[in-house]
């Protein structure tokens, strides 16, 4: 089940997505007429939660600092209990066993990137070895391509998961209140 859909670049919430936990309290407690903070805070869920989202490829806390700086318009921005719910919900209804996999690869794909970036060949540990060898990294290194190359291939297979579930007979597409 779809929760959003993405219009001319801004977020369309299907209605069934309003009786849901989280999503109902963050539409009910905007009072103003256009529904604009409703708006900005489902648009942050969506953004920080959707596989599909153009903010998916940073990581995690980074994600949070863009999607408030370019939604909520506040980088101090912080999740309402709503938000949070809605955050939670998002994330169990849209997530299979393939992107739950593809998410913590791509959390250990971070840290290995942050072992790239901290290595120091100058660096000893308390005896005076060195921590990082040259034979260490350049075998880590090696491997990093085939590492690439798995995550290319789960998420080409996610892709092809979350496509499979907008399809219909005859090769239209699913409508909006359809879903």
């Amino acid at each position: 089940m779809a929760l959003f859909d993405l219009k001319n670049g801004s977020i369309v919430l299907n209605p069934d997505s309003l009786a849901l936990p989280g999503f109902r309290e963050i539409w009910k407690k905007d009072k103003t007429k256009g529904k604009d903070k409703a708006t900005r805070e489902i648009s942050y869920v969506f953004f920080m939660c959707d596989y599909n989202s153009p903010y998916a490829v940073y990581p995690q806390a980074k994600r949070k600092e863009i999607v408030c700086k370019d939604f909520m318009k506040d980088e101090k921005w912080e999740e309402t209990p709503e938000v949070k719910e809605a955050i939670e919900r998002y994330h169990g209804f849209q997530e299979t066993h393939t992107m739950r996999l593809m998410r913590a690869a791509k959390g250990a794909a971070d840290k290995l990137a942050g072992y790239f970036e901290n290595v120091d060949f100058l660096k000893t540990d308390d005896n005076g070895k060195p921590i990082y060898t040259a034979k260490d990294v350049a075998y880590n290194l090696e491997k990093v391509g085939s590492i690439v190359d798995s995550l290319d291939k789960l998420e080409t297979r996610i892709k092809k998961e979350v496509k499979t579930d907008a399809r219909v007979r005859g090769g239209g597409e699913i409508g909006m209140y359809e879903r």
